[in-house]
């Protein structure tokens, strides 16, 4: 492909023109990401192309066209400000969860704590809790995930991203194997749990159905996990909050848990697609 090409700039029309037509929505994204991972470097604009290797990018283009996700390919995907490492042990950062980030700097960036330890509950590649802890350089974060491939991939980025000296892994369902006594002193918990009520996974487009499917099945009513995790915080004790990434379609089930169980929602925030994505809920100092 590189060698019908004069230079980058003639390989990228080519190669966005041939997804394109192979109605892929992105094409011009993913061009750029692809020849960057064949060339070598993060970003597009840094490639040179004589630096470009062409069976590398051919081979990504093949699988490209046989419906697999680029992530899955090239296993990475750009999330907040930094690349992260994923596979087929962990969900792909998507940039639907931003708002969690974007509203945990907006919420801490009025407090006087500057060294905030929190936990990132169902944590996959780590994505969520890292990209808070790359603000926040005093601050640090456990991640907590029942998949020990997954808190391999997540050990992978804490490095990559150097976060090490902020950072701890669990292997844990929930908080079955995890210390209540480190949980009581967090502030607060980040959580993407399983939302997809079972019924719905199969009829998820051929994308999504590449991450791991115990990643994405939350339960028959898709709040399972949500019920688990806010039942045994308010067991224990818990008092901080816990940022959620909720979807349109559990809301109505979780708001009804929410009501019988007398928690408090503090906010909740819409993506940029103007969808329900994000909700904020602040457990009491007392019960």
């Amino acid at each position: 492909m590189r060698s019908k090409s004069l230079n980058k700039t003639d390989l990228l029309l080519s190669l966005s023109n041939l997804l394109k037509l192979n109605e892929i929505k992105n094409f011009e994204e993913e061009s750029q990401i692809m020849i960057a991972y064949a060339g070598s470097r993060e970003k597009f604009i840094d490639v040179k192309f004589n630096k470009i290797n062409e069976n590398i990018l051919e081979s990504i283009v093949k699988e490209r066209l046989k419906g697999k996700p680029l992530s899955k390919i090239i296993r990475q995907k750009g999330f907040w400000k930094n690349i992260f490492i994923t596979d087929e042990n962990t969900l792909d950062p998507r940039a639907d969860s931003e708002i969690i980030i974007e509203n945990i700097l907006n919420d801490l960036s009025s407090s006087k704590i500057k060294d905030h330890f929190f936990i990132d509950v169902c944590c996959g590649s780590g994505c969520l809790g890292i990209s808070v802890l790359d603000e926040f350089n005093k601050s640090s974060c456990d991640f907590i995930d029942i998949s020990e491939k997954a808190i391999s991939v997540c050990k992978k980025n804490i490095s990559k991203i150097k976060v090490e000296s902020q950072s701890s892994t669990y292997i844990s369902d929930l908080f079955t194997k995890y210390p209540v006594e480190r949980l009581l002193q967090a502030h607060f918990l980040i959580c993407n749990p399983p939302y997809i009520p079972t019924n719905n996974y199969y009829n998820l487009d051929n994308q999504t159905l590449y991450d791991p499917k115990i990643a994405l099945d939350g339960g028959e009513d898709g709040i399972m996990y949500y019920v688990k995790i806010l039942n045994y915080l308010k067991k224990v004790k818990f008092t901080g909050d816990i940022f959620f990434e909720i979807d349109p379609i559990i809301i109505n089930n979780l708001e009804k848990f929410l009501l019988e169980k007398s928690l408090k929602i503090v906010y909740k925030k819409t993506d940029y697609r103007n969808l329900d994505r994000l909700i904020k809920i602040t457990f009491p100092l007392t019960y």
